[in-house]
């Protein structure tokens, strides 16, 4: 008699809720800072990389019913194409998980701010709690891991209160001035859109990751595929009806210098009393956030090491089965960009290391949807249809488009980081070379 199945234990509504999960973190609540010297009509850029996030979204749903045991995004990319470019996908995507978290970081500093005012003022202040912040979660998840994950479970929940009662209340308070000038600094409609885009996708990184395994859902044919859409769906939603509220509450040259908009537009709705309890929600979903991102930044390389594409320290493991290694020098890696960044605002450094992390997940997808085209080419569980073709094509021309969008300067450094990735790989495929001719 056959070994029992899996249970099927994930229903719509809970693969729904990891999808939202994944992708609301720190984005949400400081992206709009980042789009003020945009203006008002980033939303279009909001509109745009939502169209193209959910074209991604059915990629991966269907990658992942063609493959549940596949793993992250590089995984599709090394299953068509080998393990050379499936390593370049991994070490680009580990880059975006670590530079991201330098990111995520500084925006629960630049929350915090709103209520230690030192913060804003001393750039070593706000550097030295960023990095404190960094190292308690990975110390956090270097000793107890289990309690990094009841952590996430518990910011979901917290996340979405303010989210909703922005979203809701703020349209009683919109001053339709504040959406002008509509388009302040550029000279064509298409390049703001082109600075929006390439901003507005970090907050639909994670998307990927949320696709919950097959062998886990009920009748994943359609509810890995249906969770995956409407989540991203919801997901966009949420984002553009939060940064229409903020831009038509805060005029674009204020909510540029804030250090917390989201407390400052619950605060014009609710009056000061809310603006702890606001704030105090924002910065627990940061913290979610960023802890759920420690966590993957030191699984990427342990599974690759295990696959000998990575140096081997970093497939070791603690007692309590922690990738400690991985996690303490992704740490450190950081530390050392946040120190490079040391000299610009919060803001700023916020905007330099989401651009270096989107542009980096920007590749990793665009190679998932060019493999997609071989791995369900002979596939007997997913057939390429015109609606796949379609999303296919859609989700790689909105990846390149996002990628040219983030300007010359962010792509060559981007480049310069694949290129560091050369002698890693040339050295860990030596080591497993090695360690098997001993064995």
């Amino acid at each position: 008699m056959a070994a029992s199945s899996t249970p099927r234990i994930f229903g719509f509504w809970t693969a729904t809720s990891l999808v939202l999960g994944n992708m609301i973190g720190s984005g949400i609540f400081f992206l709009p800072a980042s789009l003020a010297h945009v203006g008002p009509i980033s939303i279009f850029g909001w509109l745009i990389t939502a169209v193209g996030a959910v074209s991604l979204a059915y990629v991966f749903s269907k990658l992942s019913l063609n493959n549940p045991q596949a793993g992250g995004p590089f995984s599709h990319t090394r299953q068509a194409f080998g393990n050379q470019m499936g390593f370049f996908m991994a070490w680009g995507y580990w880059i975006m998980a670590w530079s991201s978290n330098a990111a995520v970081s500084l925006a629960f500093v630049s929350y915090l701010s709103h209520f230690v005012p030192l913060l804003a003022e001393s750039k070593m202040a706000s550097f030295l709690v960023a990095t404190c912040l960094i190292w308690f979660t990975t110390f956090l998840n270097c000793y107890n891991l289990k309690y990094g994950g009841f952590v996430q479970v518990l910011t979901v929940i917290i996340k979405i209160s303010p989210l909703i009662a922005v979203a809701c209340l703020g349209w009683f308070y919109i001053d339709f001035q504040n959406y002008v000038p509509f388009n302040p600094n550029f000279d064509t409609p298409l390049q703001a859109i082109n600075a929006a885009a390439a901003i507005t996708m970090w907050a639909f990184i994670g998307l990927e990751s949320a696709t919950v395994p097959a062998e886990n859902v009920t009748n994943p044919g359609k509810t890995i595929s249906r969770a995956t859409l409407f989540g991203t769906l919801l997901g966009a939603l949420i984002y553009i009806v939060i940064t229409v509220v903020i831009f038509g509450l805060i005029p674009a040259h204020e909510l540029a210098k804030s250090n917390a908009p989201f407390v400052d537009a619950a605060t014009q709705i609710f009056g000061s009393w809310v603006a702890p309890l606001i704030g105090f929600c924002v910065l627990i979903s940061i913290f979610g956030g960023l802890n759920g991102w420690i966590i993957l930044q030191g699984q990427i390389p342990y599974a690759l090491a295990k696959e000998g594409l990575f140096p081997k320290a970093f497939s070791k493991l603690s007692d309590n089965g922690t990738p400690v290694f991985g996690l303490v020098f992704t740490s450190i890696l950081m530390t050392a960009l946040m120190s490079m960044n040391y000299s610009k605002s919060l803001v700023n450094q916020f905007n330099n290391m989401i651009l270096i992390g989107t542009i980096m997940t920007l590749g990793t997808y665009l190679s998932s949807t060019i493999a997609s085209l071989k791995l369900l080419k002979h596939s007997f569980v997913v057939k390429l249809k015109p609606a796949l073709y379609g999303a296919i094509v859609l989700g790689a021309c909105y990846c390149v488009w996002a990628i040219l969008g983030a300007g010359l300067e962010n792509i060559s450094v981007c480049f310069m980081a694949y290129a560091c990735g050369i002698p890693v790989y040339i050295y860990s495929r030596w080591e497993h070379r090695r360690i098997n001719l001993r064995s």
